[in-house]
């Protein structure tokens, strides 16, 4: 059985995945400011400022990943373990669960038409 290496989280009232591959780090809760006209927010990590996606309530965390090659912090996510998980095809099995993989990159991605500028804005 193969395994695949990454962070358990709780996203609400259900569990994730995010490989270990796309997780970064998890740090305290920074201060974040919401980014005018945008359903994004954005803090300053390590000297760069990151955008920031709610995924839900504030857990105190940020879960910083890597997403096409930039820092993304992700709120809403309750980190539980990290370690090596039985993997399967949809993501890994946790006390015979089976825990899907969260699309981070796909949520991220659906935010870009909110993003972009429209007509008569400066």
């Amino acid at each position: 059985m193969s395994t695949r290496a990454g962070l358990l989280v709780r996203a609400g009232e259900e569990l994730g995945f995010v490989p270990a591959t796309t997780a970064q780090s998890v740090v305290a809760l920074p201060a974040i400011s919401p980014v005018a006209r945008t359903p994004l927010a954005m803090t300053l990590l390590n000297g760069r400022v990151v955008p920031v996606v709610a995924l839900g309530s504030p857990t105190g965390v940020l879960v910083v990943c890597e997403l096409d090659g930039e820092p993304v912090g992700f709120s809403g996510l309750e980190p539980l373990r990290v370690g090596l998980f039985a993997a399967n095809e949809r993501g890994v099995v946790v006390d015979g669960h089976m825990v899907p993989e969260l699309d981070l990159a796909s949520a991220w991605r659906s935010l870009e038409p909110a993003l972009e500028p429209q007509l008569g804005e400066p």
